[in-house]
Parts: structure tokens; sequence; C-alpha cells
């Protein structure tokens, strides 16, 4: 986790880690993670943004497991984050990165 201030002084939270596929914290600081079911993941920040925060998530892993796999953000609000990993056809568990960044 890291605050900055931009350009017109108002203080900016930048919430980044690394999720295994059973929801464990690889990397980052300033949330938890709590996998919810298979495939479903919510990250709570331990400090809420001012309204809603930039999320992005990205696939992690081996290429050969991660392939065909894709990562949503299904539910954003300014204290979480909802996102489900899956294949074309099915959630699956599956290790991700984030990043989430706003006012607070």
């Amino acid at each position: 986790m890291a605050i900055f201030k931009d350009s017109a002084g108002k203080a900016t939270q930048h919430v980044y880690g690394v999720i295994s596929p059973d929801g464990k914290i690889l990397s980052g600081e300033g949330f938890k993670c709590h996998k919810l079911r298979f495939g479903l993941y919510l990250i709570e920040f331990d400090q809420s943004f001012a309204d809603v925060p930039a999320t992005i998530c990205t696939i992690y892993g081996n290429e050969w497991q991660t392939f065909n796999l894709s990562v949503a953000v299904v539910e954003v609000a300014p204290w979480h984050f909802v996102c489900t990993t899956s294949s074309p056809d099915r959630p699956e568990d599956c290790g991700f990165t984030f990043i989430a960044f706003g006012n607070i």
C-alpha cells in the first residue's frame, strides 16, 4: 500500500497484491483476502477509499495452467472489491494480481 498526493494535493491510495489460487496473500499490504467459494475472491481494504477506486486484476500463474483463464471484477465499492477467476465455461481457482487506486 502506498499513499501519494496527486497534482491537486489530494491523498491518493494505491493498494496492490498477489493472491494464490487458495486465497492466500503472496505479496502486498493494506488489505485482506477472503476466498468466498470456488473462483470467487473478496479483497477488503484496510483503509476505505473516498469513493469507488479504479481496480485492475490480471491472472497470475504458469502459462500451461493459466493460458485459457480470465479474471473479472464483478463488484467494487470504497471498502472492497470482488473478482472471479474462470475458464471459458466455469469458475476456476487461479492466482491473480491486482491494484486498486483512488482518493482517500
